[in-house]
């Protein structure tokens, strides 16, 4: 299973957050009632904040569906912007923008071609290790054939994605 980047970079952050926390724990001083600012009138309003890895997606009508895709099944979106869910069927989605939905939840749908080019690919590699494993190639020849295999799939996903056979968000989820 797949981490997803966004998760990584929440705990990097917390991460981070924790390290400072912790320095200025450290290093302050203890607490005086007397230099101590009021708390402002305004409270902060968390709901306002728009999360970082929002989109918008056009709908069959035009209409533009604006948040975050926090789940994705095989016949419906869910999105929540500023607090709000919201659950909408795939299907008032064109084909492009259901592929770019599945994309950015880190998921794509790719095309068949691109599959079988992939999983043509991935085998390839395995049975170059094997044959290294069991001695019928060397190790140098095998890493070889990986570089290249890797590389020319590399270069058919870029002319995919040039063609528009490959959405970027679709290119940006596959591996370089």
């Amino acid at each position: 299973m797949r981490f997803p980047e966004n998760a990584l970079c929440f705990l990097f952050a917390l991460c981070v957050l924790a390290v400072s926390l912790s320095a200025f724990v450290a290093s302050a001083e203890p607490f005086n009632p007397s230099t101590a600012r009021p708390a402002s009138a305004e409270p902060f309003n968390l709901s306002a904040i728009q999360p970082f890895n929002s989109h918008s997606y056009t709908n069959h009508a035009g209409n533009v569906v604006s948040g975050t895709v926090i789940a994705l099944d095989a016949h419906t979106a869910t999105f929540s912007n500023a607090g709000e869910v919201v659950v909408l069927p795939l299907s008032i989605f064109p084909e492009s923008e259901q592929r770019r939905l599945a994309a950015d939840y880190g998921t794509p749908r790719l095309p068949a071609p691109i599959r079988r080019a992939i999983y043509g690919a991935n085998r390839a590699i395995a049975r170059s290790r094997q044959r290294a494993a069991k001695g019928l190639c060397t190790p140098e020849e095998s890493a070889t054939f990986i570089t290249r295999t890797q590389s020319a799939l590399t270069a058919y996903l870029d002319a995919q994605l040039a063609s528009g056979l490959l959405t970027p968000a679709e290119r940006a989820a596959l591996p370089p």
